[in-house]
């Protein structure tokens, strides 16, 4: 069970980041914003969860209108999640390479 999550690791957050994104509720007047919480008004990030939330709903205006990185940013995460499945594939170790012979 480790060795699977150590080496799945990167495409859970990245996979589990997004989808988290794309179901949460942009309309809730809660935050997850930790600076928020803790009841600091200003925070440079704040919006960009509802920004790639809309981004991912294909509601780009009210991306741009929440944050200005919320675009760029959802792109970023599936850059990152696309890479870290094609690093597991690419290496995948199912032992070595077998060539067939003719056996005549």
């Amino acid at each position: 069970m480790l060795r699977f999550l150590r080496k799945y690791s990167e495409v859970i957050l990245w996979n589990g980041a997004l989808i988290a994104l794309g179901l949460m509720n942009a309309e809730s007047t809660t935050s997850l914003c930790i600076l928020k919480n803790m009841g600091i008004e200003w925070c440079p990030g704040c919006g960009l969860g509802h920004a790639i939330h809309y981004a991912l709903h294909f509601e780009f205006g009210k991306s741009v209108q929440e944050h200005i990185l919320g675009i760029p940013a959802t792109l970023i995460l599936f850059y990152q999640s696309c890479k870290a499945i094609y690093t597991i594939n690419k290496t995948n170790s199912y032992g070595p390479a077998t060539t067939f012979k003719n056996v005549s």
